[in-house]
């Protein structure tokens, strides 16, 4: 019967999921540092310190403890890889759990939840060292915790959620996206008469406050200036500064960066990159992959009506997710057109982002992947002969992104498993006795602050990361540490070649050559 709630046996496909995925990301699991920002988070949990804004101070904590424990038997950098692989397959497993309640189908769940963990973008969060794997477990609890409260009626499940949310806040907020759904499911659970109101409200909140209280430990870890301490959150209001993410200046809803049919479009061109990646991993529309794009959002389609006809109610709230995870991500953040988008339609000068952004959209793509494991697992029972073993064919679907992506996204193979720590231990190894490196972005930068803090390498070498020298807390930084600037070249920023000037006169006052990372 539709909307039947009834609780369903066993948690096979559950542990199945966890199983595949683990297994697919362990095989292509990088074994070292990576590029972007894999080299600073990888520094900033072994120094335990604060990367950049918004700080991300429970990934710190977590990876910390982690290492202490698995670091002796994986290696550091591994073991924190091993974290992200974990998380995100833990992460798939919950989603699993959620499918099988509202479809009663173990088949579709696996299928659901394997091939959303399959999708590039969240496979390539999975077998490195980043904060969205862990982000996206933390998401997908707030979500489990308020159908756990409709289903049981029981609002401990409510205030959990509440707690974890907070959690994620102190995480990153990717862990948030889930709040609008799971909000439309707490709406129905206190129609079940949870308690009143105003008193789950008061609670949930206290306990908000509690698990983002998580955050206080950057403004503590800061008085010790550790290695990575970007921000310098050492007050109340350096901390809010690093929270709000002042340093970037967060861009407003309006005017937009880029028209938004093209925000849109680089969305549309982030999903033709989720499952053959490996068929054209150039970004250009490729006729293979992009028939596989085609195919696969058909297949969606099918599963998302299928979903739809047997639980309205986990129907809307996954719409809920995937409209928050999309519209909602492209409104709220306003980015610009990728590097590989809009030319032709824009004009020539027209900024770009610096990078590729399909990560912000991971659980857009999961919530495609959910539906295609429905879709595919119902299409198949339709269409094979009653009785035959066919009809459960439907759960071999995940097969094809993990096929199709997987040379993509492997990074367990040279040259990609070694080529970050290859280049910055190389840049380090050629640079003069205590010279300064000017590093022009974060691919010079990070995998260099990784070699010297975690592999203990070359720190008579002094990192300029170029690109934040116009936050006043580096340009601080620099003077406090190394005497490279001036008070006036702090208090007031004079521009990148004023900057610099300075820079490399009082390097060379204390006998120290400036040298630049060559590509």
């Amino acid at each position: 019967m539709t909307g039947d709630r009834r609780p369903v046996a066993g948690n096979a496909p559950e542990i199945a999921a966890v199983a595949v995925l683990l297994a697919i990301y362990s095989l292509t699991l990088a074994p070292s540092v990576t590029l972007w920002d894999s080299g600073e988070f990888l520094a900033a949990i072994h120094s335990l310190g604060i990367p950049h804004p918004p700080g991300t101070p429970l990934y710190i904590l977590i990876g910390k403890v982690w290492t202490l424990i698995l670091g002796p038997v994986f290696g550091f950098a591994r073991s924190v890889n091993l974290l992200s692989a974990v998380t995100m397959a833990s992460a798939c497993g919950l989603l699993a759990n959620l499918i099988h309640r509202w479809t009663r189908d173990s088949a579709s769940s696996f299928a659901g939840a394997v091939t959303a963990g399959a999708m590039s973008s969240v496979w390539m969060s999975a077998n490195e060292t980043e904060v969205y794997a862990i982000a996206l477990l933390v998401s997908i609890f707030i979500l489990w915790c308020a159908d756990r409260a409709v289903e049981g009626g029981d609002r401990r499940w409510l205030l959990l959620g509440a707690y974890a949310a907070g959690l994620g806040w102190a995480l990153h907020l990717t862990a948030l996206l889930t709040l609008p759904a799971a909000a439309y499911l707490m709406v129905a659970a206190f129609r079940k008469q949870l308690g009143s109101p105003p008193r789950l409200v008061v609670l949930s909140g206290i306990l908000f406050l509690l698990g983002a209280s998580a955050a206080l430990f950057m403004i503590v870890r800061s008085q010790h200036d550790p290695f990575i301490n970007e921000g310098n959150a050492s007050t109340w209001s350096a901390l809010s500064d690093v929270l709000m993410r002042r340093e970037y200046r967060p861009v407003a809803p309006w005017p937009r960066q880029a028209p938004f049919f093209i925000q849109i479009g680089n969305v549309v061109e982030y999903a033709d990159w989720q499952i053959a990646l490996s068929l054209a991993p150039d970004a250009p529309p490729s006729p293979l992959r992009t028939l596989f794009t085609a195919f696969f959002v058909m297949v969606g389609w099918v599963g998302c009506t299928a979903h739809r006809a047997k639980d309205p109610r986990s129907w809307r709230a996954m719409m809920i997710l995937f409209l928050t995870a999309t519209i909602g991500v492209i409104v709220y953040l306003n980015h610009k057109a990728g590097p590989s988008f809009g030319y032709g339609i824009l004009p020539p000068n027209a900024p770009h982002e610096a990078r590729e952004r399909d990560y912000f959209y991971i659980l857009a793509f999961m919530c495609w992947g959910v539906w295609i494991g429905i879709g595919a697992v119902t299409r198949i029972r339709q269409l094979a002969p009653s009785g035959s073993w066919l009809r459960n064919a439907g759960i071999l679907i995940p097969i094809v992104p993990i096929a199709l992506n997987w040379w993509a996204v492997d990074r367990s193979h040279e040259p990609v498993a070694s080529e970050a720590r290859r280049a910055a231990a190389n840049t380090l190894l050629a640079a003069p006795q205590r010279s300064v490196v000017l590093a022009r972005g974060d691919n010079e930068a990070f995998p260099a602050w990784y070699v010297q803090e975690v592999d203990d390498g070359r720190r008579d070498v002094t990192v300029v990361v170029v690109p934040m020298l116009p936050a006043a807390w580096y340009r601080e930084e620099l003077r406090r540490r190394y005497g490279l600037l001036t008070e006036a070249d702090v208090r007031g920023w004079k521009g990148f070649d004023q900057t610099l000037a300075s820079l490399k006169r009082e390097a060379a006052a204390r006998g120290r050559t400036v040298v630049e990372v060559r590509r």
